[in-house]
């Protein structure tokens, strides 16, 4: 069986291209400009692609830095808000890379605001965000 197949195996590589001209060279593959005309369209097409992947991933990140700054923001202002009227006391923080300002304002008699900023780098710019809420004595 081995026998065989190897004679039918080396009958197939020395019978040449199938053009039906026998003994006649084939052309098979590529040309040098058929290449290089191929890789100047997919680099046409994925150079844009790869700009667009990498703008995608810069504005998940930003998503990401505002997403822990709204979360931590609003964590420190329920911290501050529970410890009740009268107690509430102004405070500055870090989690992260988000660093946070609480501070408690007087509205009015028995009324207080609480303020909360949380800032972070972003590039060469500071981005921030403030969540304000009010506290009263009732």
């Amino acid at each position: 069986m081995l026998k065989k197949l190897n004679k039918t195996w080396r009958q197939f590589l020395n019978q040449g291209p199938s053009s039906g001209r026998s003994g006649a060279l084939g052309r098979e593959g590529f040309t040098l400009i058929e290449i290089l005309m191929v890789l100047m369209i997919l680099s046409v097409g994925i150079l844009p692609i790869a700009v667009i992947q990498h703008r995608a991933r810069q504005e998940v990140n930003e998503a990401d830095r505002y997403t822990q700054g709204i979360t931590i923001a609003s964590a420190q202002l329920e911290r501050i808000k529970g410890m009740g009227f009268g107690n509430a006391v102004a405070d500055s923080g870090a989690t992260g890379q988000v660093n946070w300002v609480a501070n408690i304002d007087n509205v009015g008699f028995g009324l207080d605001r609480i303020v909360v900023t949380a800032s972070w780098q972003s590039g060469d710019a500071v981005e921030s965000l403030t969540v304000t809420d009010l506290v009263s004595m009732r």
